[in-house]
């Protein structure tokens, strides 16, 4: 029995090497390559005619935003710290803890700059949970769940320094 199944084995694995397919290797850009020089040149060039530097550009996206309850008041969040409803803080379930966003309600063009600083929401199709002072800036309290604008703002802007410090 066990020589059988030994033979079965080498016999399969022998199949799958066989039908497997060969990968061909294509080369990879070389940093002195034209096609390197050339990407760096037209960034460079666009940064100097919108007088930005150049970087991460800004992530836009319309998400399904709640704000939390009055009981995680005083609780840990995610990354330690103590949970203050009143302080401009939100929990996304993917983002880096003290990634800075700017969310606006787009029926009422409001907006706060938030950070990040815990994990969820846990309901589906929800990407974002905000404190009680965030959706009462952008006055979102009687709704309760609404759509809103997520902007993912550079480390370096002003108003992510505003909000870090």
């Amino acid at each position: 029995m066990k020589r059988r199944t030994r033979l079965l084995l080498v016999g399969l694995l022998g199949l799958q090497l066989y039908c497997t397919p060969l990968m061909k290797a294509e080369p990879a850009a070389v940093i002195g390559s034209d096609e390197f020089k050339q990407s760096q040149i037209a960034l460079l060039m666009d940064s100097l005619h919108t007088q930005e530097p150049p970087g991460m550009p800004a992530v836009v996206d319309t998400v399904i935003a709640t704000y939390y309850s009055t009981r995680f008041h005083g609780r840990k969040t995610a990354n330690g710290e103590i949970f203050d409803r009143f302080a401009l803080t939100c929990a996304h379930q993917t983002l880096p803890f003290n990634t800075i966003l700017k969310v606006t309600n787009p029926k009422n063009d409001k907006s706060v700059v938030v950070r990040v600083n815990d994990r969820g929401p846990f309901k589906k199709n929800r990407k974002l949970d905000l404190s009680y002072a965030a959706a009462k800036e952008i006055g979102m309290l009687r709704c309760g769940v609404i759509p809103v604008v997520m902007e993912i703002l550079p480390s370096g802007s002003p108003e992510a320094l505003l909000a870090e410090g």
